[in-house]
């Protein structure tokens, strides 16, 4: 990506300095309710992430004629990438000042990002951050599919509309929902299935990771330090189920819950999962079954994962671009083969778009292919993780 020295002119990585100017940016650009002011939120995303470099937080700041004007921020992860390990990072909250905009601040914070890492990704984009990052080189891989079960028919009727037609037939689905899914319940008990609740995730996270993961070509690593820090240090750790999955007492996967509400009634949204595609399906109808004796009315699960597609939409899952709130798109953009956050050997290509690299030419295949890609709500940032509770007519 090539932008002009001069808009990359007044872009940093961010200091302690920077703390009181970039704070006052926040509160007019994001908002005083908004998360990026959210401290304990920032101290958690900024300082916690196993993945972080302290002596180099994923944070840039621009500043022009002495005032703070745009920021980047990241998360850094580690991607397995067809089997292979690589340092990446989700760019989140890219925002300038509306003076500014147009005038090259974005692609500067965008172009001083890239020198970091090979491959970076966005979820949750605005459509002026869509447009940015596709000024900017980045792929469109498409939008993240909503997967919609409902608990209880009538009430989820409520939540998530449908067509006239299936409410004047639910009292007529509501015991046929139930029966089928007393009916999952005995399959499970026969294959050895078990749901068990647990307090903290453990151990069992990466006996999970060992199993699963070779069936995703592209996913953000899913071990105990990864999952520990996501899920048990976030802010709103304690309004959150976690269930690990059992099969002869053998531990194949894993799913964290967060109950929620949508005008009164249970939603109850699937934060984060993994286990091999044909045991997804299964784990979800288990954790929906444990969220409806809770009152949950419907269970909603954002997540790309095409090999266990097929599987969901059997167990009565829908799959719709949206639920009630604005599409999630995913993007990416990979330089080369170089992981330059890390310093590992990148092959003897050019630029990585050529196919010049072997690898490079593998790695830039995979990831421009959706179907490869495994997301759920718990990657970048598409979960609140903050403890202010969302207005009781906003989306979960």
């Amino acid at each position: 990506m090539k932008v002009s020295a001069r808009f990359r002119a007044g872009i940093t990585r961010y200091e302690p300095s920077d703390a009181d100017d970039l704070t006052a940016f926040r509160l007019r650009t994001f908002g005083p309710q908004s998360r990026q002011v959210d401290a304990e939120r920032i101290k958690w995303l900024f300082e916690g992430n196993p993945c972080v470099d302290p002596a180099r937080p994923g944070l840039w700041v621009c500043r022009r004629n002495g005032e703070v004007v745009g920021q980047q921020a990241e998360i850094p992860f580690d991607l397995q990438l067809g089997g292979d390990r690589r340092r990446a990072a989700w760019a989140i909250d890219l925002m300038v000042e509306e003076a500014w905009r147009l005038r090259g601040v974005g692609p500067g914070l965008i172009a001083t990002q890239f020198e970091e890492h090979s491959v970076v990704a966005g979820l949750n984009l605005s459509d002026k951050g869509f447009a940015a990052y596709q000024r900017t080189g980045w792929t469109d891989l498409g939008i993240v599919p909503v997967y919609i079960r409902p608990l209880d028919v009538r009430r989820a009727l409520d939540v998530v509309p449908g067509p006239a037609a299936l409410r004047r037939l639910a009292p007529v689905a509501g015991p046929l929902l139930r029966l089928a899914d007393s009916g999952a319940g005995t399959v499970m008990r026969a294959a050895g299935l078990r749901l068990v609740e647990v307090e903290r995730l453990d151990e069992r996270v990466d006996a999970v990771w060992a199993t699963a993961a070779d069936h995703y070509p592209v996913i953000a690593r899913r071990d105990l330090a990864a999952v520990g820090w996501r899920l048990d240090e976030r802010p709103d750790r304690d309004r959150l189920r976690r269930y690990v999955l059992e099969r002869h007492g053998r531990p194949v996967g894993y799913v964290v819950l967060r109950p929620t509400a949508r005008f009164g009634k249970g939603v109850v949204v699937v934060v984060d999962y993994l286990a091999p595609p044909r045991w997804v399906a299964p784990m979800l109808l288990a954790a929906g079954a444990a969220a409806r004796r809770e009152g949950g009315a419907v269970l909603l699960t954002k997540t790309l994962n095409e090999q266990a597609d097929r599987w969901l939409r059997a167990a009565g899952f829908l799959r719709r671009d949206r639920g009630n709130d604005p599409p999630i798109r995913l993007m990416v953009h990979y330089e080369d083969g170089a992981d330059r956050s890390d310093g590992a050997a990148g092959g003897a290509g050019t630029d990585g778009n050529d196919g010049g690299d072997p690898r490079s030419a593998r790695d830039l295949a995979l990831l421009r292919d959706p179907a490869n890609w495994f997301v759920t709500s718990a990657d970048s940032d598409l979960e609140p993780a903050t403890r202010v509770e969302p207005p009781e007519d906003q989306t979960p």
